[in-house]
């Protein structure tokens, strides 16, 4: 799920940069995963064992090289050293994030709930904030999306600016649409849309309009569909944007087969044919595959 490798990059980007008092060390340590360096950043963690901060920097080095297993023991090794403020935090977000990714939802939901409870002990509202996302991705995963909806509810009442409100909206858009609500999910989905294209990154905004027309077509409400599809080709290509022009091609291109236009259908999968050839970009190919 796109949005939830995304808040999952954001909440580990969050750790590194706002960790408190590090020593050297560990500032090596983090430097080793940021720059993908994950066994230099075991051999750094073991050193220093008796630590939380290096079990949690040796268990998200051991999660960058799909060590699932152990990257829990890592995580759970720290939270045994009994750590304090964002480091506990950390700890337990991290380890709901790889109890998730192995398909232990109800522990990762405790993991979380765990988070949830020290982040508002604290009155740390961005990650309270981040918990109740985290929550929600873990319901949503298991198909039970109206608790998911109420998770992500709940964080959308602790945004402090349209970044992370257009993230709630988006993720409150999904949880609708899974609830055959289309007229809510595009509502929402819509709201999202127009706080990124003001304070977002351009891949944000357009995967999130990339979705809004799908959402839009899914509905039959092909001319809505059509101008969202416009308005993000045009900002692609004022853009440099050459990788979402293309991809916006394509998913055009289903929405007018769709409608039966053929003709039309044929010249956006030919523009996009064209982008991809010269871009040799690897999801661009799958894309026009699955679409042929």
């Amino acid at each position: 799920m796109y949005l939830k490798t995304t808040l999952i990059l954001i909440f580990n980007c969050l750790i590194i940069n706002e960790s408190l008092a590090k020593d050297a060390a560990l500032e090596s340590c983090d430097t080793a995963l940021r720059n993908r360096q994950y066994a230099q950043a075991i051999q750094m963690a073991e050193k220093h064992a008796n630590q939380a901060e290096f079990w949690l920097c040796k268990g998200r080095a051991q999660s960058g090289l799909a060590q699932n297993a152990a990257a829990q023991q890592s995580f759970k090794q720290a939270i045994s050293l009994k750590p304090e403020g964002l480091d506990l935090i950390s700890a337990h977000m991290l380890l709901g994030n790889a109890q998730l990714e192995a398909k232990v939802h109800e522990a990762a939901i405790d993991s979380y709930q765990q988070a949830l409870k020290f982040s508002e002990q604290q009155n740390m509202r961005r990650y309270t904030r981040i918990a109740h996302n985290l929550i929600g991705e873990a319901y949503f995963d298991l198909g039970q999306y109206a608790q998911a909806l109420n998770a992500f509810e709940n964080g959308e009442k602790l945004a402090m600016n349209d970044d992370e409100r257009a993230d709630s909206h988006i993720h409150e858009a999904m949880a609708y649409q899974q609830l055959q609500q289309a007229d809510k999910a595009i509502e929402y989905q819509l709201k999202g849309v127009m706080m990124l294209r003001k304070s977002g990154t351009p891949d944000q905004y357009a995967e999130a309009s990339l979705t809004l027309g799908k959402l839009f077509a899914e509905k039959k409400d092909y001319a809505s569909a059509d101008k969202t599809y416009q308005r993000l080709m045009e900002y692609a290509h004022d853009n440099g944007g050459d990788f979402y022009e293309a991809k916006t091609s394509i998913y055009w291109a289903e929405s007018k087969r769709a409608q039966g236009d053929t003709s039309g259908a044929q010249q956006l999968m030919q523009q996009a044919e064209t982008m991809a050839a010269r871009l040799k970009d690897a999801e661009l190919d799958a894309l026009l595959l699955k679409a042929k």
